[in-house]
């Protein structure tokens, strides 16, 4: 049964995320709306990676928006000019799973989930207070699944399929935040 669309950000992710939910008997509908990803090329590759997934495994995938919509980017980068991390996160998964509730109640597909809870760099209660308040805005049902110890699985699902796995979470702070991080790392040495 399709009742439940699932916002996707990548290919890695749904390797776990859509054999998850199948298991417990649903057949989600991969929803793809990500405009904070950047640079333009970067959202290109991971748009090209689920598209693979989703022929891989027999998913129907629902593209909404252009991957160089450059105004939704320029409205992404002025809401975050002062953010915190956490106000940054905040922002950028209310902004993603707010769009997936109302995609959900536009077609008639009561409830919704996304695949950012498999990622253990994610914060698990803030993607829960975006799906609840995106839900409770849209009249739709958040269902959040913690997929946190399938991670790894999707590292080898990932290479088995051949996608691309991205090496930072999507906004242009992550990037730098993941540059940085790796640097001392290598300076620490």
């Amino acid at each position: 049964m399709n009742d439940l669309l699932m916002h996707v950000c990548c290919g890695p992710c749904s390797t776990v995320a859509v054999p998850a939910w199948r298991d417990r008997g649903v057949e989600p509908v991969a929803w793809f709306h990500n405009p904070n990803i950047q640079p333009v090329p970067e959202l290109e590759r991971r748009l090209e990676s689920m598209r693979r997934y989703s022929r891989a495994a027999g998913l129907e995938l629902v593209i909404d928006g252009q991957p160089s919509e450059a105004a939704a980017w320029r409205e992404w980068i002025a809401t975050l000019s002062e953010a915190t991390p956490d106000e940054r996160c905040a922002a950028c998964l209310g902004l993603r799973l707010r769009a997936a509730a109302a995609a959900a109640a536009r077609l008639g597909v009561p409830r919704f989930s996304t695949t950012l809870s498999v990622s253990p760099y994610q914060r698990h209660d803030l993607i829960q207070a975006a799906g609840q308040t995106a839900a409770a805005e849209h009249g739709v049902t958040f269902a959040y699944l913690d997929l946190r110890g399938s991670f790894r699985e999707s590292y080898a699902e990932s290479r088995r399929l051949d996608l691309y796995r991205q090496a930072y979470c999507g906004c242009a702070a992550s990037k730098w935040q993941t540059w940085h991080e790796r640097a001392l790392r290598k300076k620490a040495k």
